[in-house]
């Protein structure tokens, strides 16, 4: 008996103390969950932005809407994003991505609440997207925008095979003159047949050919920096003497009117005009050799039924692009300057030719090589910057979109070679 008294009392104790385990667990969970509730979460996550004294959240946030133009062909010289609040928008915030390949920064030409306008970006592309951001950190992404190539090497001309001269006929052959021994011709096919061209003088010149154009007769007529002009049948090559002046002057550029003159001048002599007769007039009162001007290029131009003679000279003044106004029998009007390079950091201007639009196109010896002059604004700006290669020499229009562009250079070293570039628009006729 007294055993079983003390077999009930421990189980009852054991129980007890079950009960009292089961309530020390269950209350503080309890107590637990209600400090919760009332204390949103305190102790677990950081207090909301919002309720921080000062905080609000923006107002307004950047927003693209559309990219002009849709997509970036050939001649797309600048690209404008539009939307909203972008002058909430540090330049530093804005990027042009293609993913898992390159992120870059645009070079930003104007920049407006409504409007960001940049520089065509050096690459190739149908997946860029544009990125942009203010302040807030929310980014606004638009794309992908597609962007075609401009640029191809063209001629397959030999490294370090210096260039001095091109043109371009209604075939839309390409006429290359190398300014190294042999001094030769090399005429390119728009299939990319290339030949080159013979020189049947019993004495050829030893002299580099300085420029070449295409006649009114289809033939090829190359200046060399001195007094010889030689004509060159395009079909057989071959090379013969056109002129020779009287007197010993250094022709080194010229240009063809529609009535067969011929325009040529160069560095320490004055204009001269030659005859479809082949006699010569030396225009004494123009570009005199006293003066020490140099004329660096020369391009008849059309303006409507309004023929002008245009040419690039260089003098003691600066640099210019002047016209004058072409007459009957190769008469020519005073003279007028267009383009003063003073106005644009002074460039070492080489070359010029036109658009069809008017545009004035201008290769430069330097490390953004293409320029446009728009003679109604009077305003400079660069075409494809940080696209082409540097150093520009001779440029030339086809007949369709392509320029061709001799590019090159000695010091600092540059391999030459020629570039065909899709300018997206025609040249002037």
């Amino acid at each position: 008996m007294l055993n079983k008294m003390k077999s009930r009392l421990s189980a009852a104790k054991a129980g007890y103390a079950g009960k009292v385990y089961r309530f020390l667990i269950v209350v503080p969970i309890l107590i637990t969950l209600i400090v919760v509730m009332t204390s949103g979460c305190e102790y677990d996550v950081a207090e909301p932005q919002w309720d921080k004294t000062g905080f609000s959240l923006p107002e307004s946030s950047p927003a693209i809407n559309s990219i002009n133009p849709p997509e970036g062909v050939a001649g797309v010289n600048v690209i404008t994003i539009v939307g909203e609040n972008f002058d909430l928008v540090p330049n530093s915030n804005i990027l042009l991505d293609i993913p898992k390949v390159v992120v870059i920064s645009p070079e930003i030409v104007e920049k407006t609440p409504t409007s960001i306008t940049i520089r065509r970006p050096n690459l190739v592309t149908d997946s860029l997207f544009v990125k942009v951001w203010g302040d807030s950190g929310l980014v606004e992404k638009f794309g992908p925008y597609k962007i075609d190539p401009v640029l191809e090497q063209y001629g397959s001309f030999l490294e370090n095979q210096q260039l001095g001269a091109l043109a371009v006929d209604n075939a839309e052959n390409l006429y290359v003159a190398i300014s190294i021994t042999p001094f030769t011709i090399n005429k390119v096919t728009p299939d990319g047949q290339k030949t080159i061209f013979k020189d049947t003088l019993p004495s050829p010149p030893a002299v580099a050919p300085t420029d070449v154009k295409i006649g009114t007769d289809g033939s090829l007529y190359i200046l060399r920096s001195n007094r010889l002009i030689q004509r060159a049948n395009p079909t057989t090559g071959e090379v013969s003497s056109w002129h020779n002046l009287r007197t010993n002057r250094q022709l080194r550029v010229g240009d063809f009117d529609a009535d067969g003159y011929f325009y040529a001048g160069g560095s320490r002599t004055s204009l001269w005009v030659i005859a479809p007769d082949s006699t010569s007039e030396e225009k004494s009162d123009l570009y005199p050799a006293s003066a020490g001007d140099t004329i660096l290029a020369i391009h008849v131009h059309n303006e409507g039924a309004t023929e002008y003679l245009y040419l690039m000279f260089a003098s003691a003044a600066g640099r210019f692009i002047a016209r004058h106004l072409i007459g009957s029998g190769g008469s020519l009007g005073t003279q007028e300057v267009i383009v003063d390079f003073a106005q644009f950091l002074s460039p070492v201007a080489r070359d010029f030719t036109f658009a069809l639009d008017g545009t004035i196109f201008i290769s430069i010896d330097g490390i953004y090589p293409l320029i446009t002059y728009n003679p109604g604004t009077g305003k400079f700006d660069y075409f494809y910057k940080n696209i082409l290669p540097p150093y520009a020499k001779q440029i030339n229009w086809g007949t369709g979109d392509y320029l061709y562009m001799i590019s090159g250079n000695l010091t600092p070293a540059q391999n030459w070679t020629v570039y065909r570039v899709d300018m997206g628009m025609t040249a002037a006729p």
